[in-house]
């Protein structure tokens, strides 16, 4: 068995995996842009199908065979990926090296926090720390523990029964009692409702597609969208100006160089002082369900 026999229906479904994602984003990303479409659930939503409906459009059985792409197919991408762009080189070499730059941004930025974890403490935490995140709903078998880091951090792993919080000795010392409670308010906000579920389960989808940029930027986005929205969450009885206090002192300690984490911090700042429109039904349901059954319908006719 040559290598070109086995590789080549997974390179076909990569391809037709980035070519429904770049169709289907550039659509919304229209859409969205017309309807000055804010920051919320339905933004959310969007950026979900995004990743993961081209995974499976790009999955129907029967539309690698020739008869499909010669007779039935609306738009034949292959045609595209052989035209010459200079002496022996075609288009399909330059998409490849596309899809390895992108893979290894997408690896840079899931190995670099791995890297950057701060030790935990070998003592027990406070136990006031453990009984306020013990009080939270939902949160009644936490887990706490200590990072031994001046650096104001607050982390949440595991899962949603058995849930971890880690809180970093310089947040206990700098923050106020009201400013840890906002931002121990917004670590719980993550593991409610679906949450946790909808962004591991894109999280999957966005690691099935290391090689796409499209679902790295939509990634990207809906997880800053998440954090305002758990923001949002966290501040609901009060508390906005205190967290945007915490985000802010963290900016301030940021690489400048990292200007995805900046901008991430700053987006936030600016929603929980009320400068970003934001709405949870910005586009009605049923216009959301055509949409997206319209993108189902149509991109598996394109190969």
């Amino acid at each position: 068995m040559t290598p070109t026999i086995w590789y080549q229906p997974f390179a076909a479904w990569f391809w037709q995996v980035f070519l429904h994602s770049l169709v289907m984003g550039g659509v919304l990303f229209f859409w969205s842009r017309r309807l000055r479409l804010p920051s919320g659930r339905t933004r959310r939503v969007l950026l979900g199908a995004t990743l993961a409906l081209p995974l499976f459009t790009a999955a129907i059985p029967g539309r690698a065979g020739y008869g499909f792409r010669e007779q039935l197919a609306w738009f034949d991408s292959t045609r595209i990926l052989k035209l010459p762009l200079l002496d022996g080189l075609l288009v399909h070499h330059l998409a490849l090296l596309a899809a390895v730059i992108v893979a290894l941004v997408t690896a840079w930025q899931e190995l670099m926090p791995l890297l950057d974890r701060p030790a935990l403490s070998s003592g027990p935490p406070p136990r006031p720390l453990v009984r306020r995140a013990r009080s939270l709903p939902g949160w009644a078998r936490c887990r706490v523990g200590l990072a031994s880091t001046d650096e104001v951090r607050l982390a949440t792993s595991g899962f949603p029964w058995s849930p971890r919080l880690i809180v970093s000795r310089g947040a206990l010392e700098r923050l106020s009692d009201e400013e840890l409670g906002a931002v121990i308010r917004h670590e719980h906000a993550h593991w409610t409702g679906r949450r946790w579920w909808a962004a591991h389960l894109l999280y999957a989808a966005r690691l099935l597609q290391p090689f796409n940029p499209v679902a790295l930027g939509c990634f990207r986005e809906y997880a800053v969208e998440l954090e305002i929205d758990c923001d949002e969450d966290a501040t609901r009885g009060g508390g906005g100006r205190s967290l945007a206090g915490v985000l802010l002192q963290i900016y301030e300690t940021t690489n400048p160089r990292d200007v995805a984490a900046r901008g991430t911090l700053r987006r936030r700042i600016e929603a929980l002082l009320g400068d970003v429109p934001r709405s949870n039904d910005a586009i009605s349901c049923p216009a959301l369900v055509f949409a997206l059954s319209a993108m189902m319908v149509v991109l598996p006719w394109l190969v």
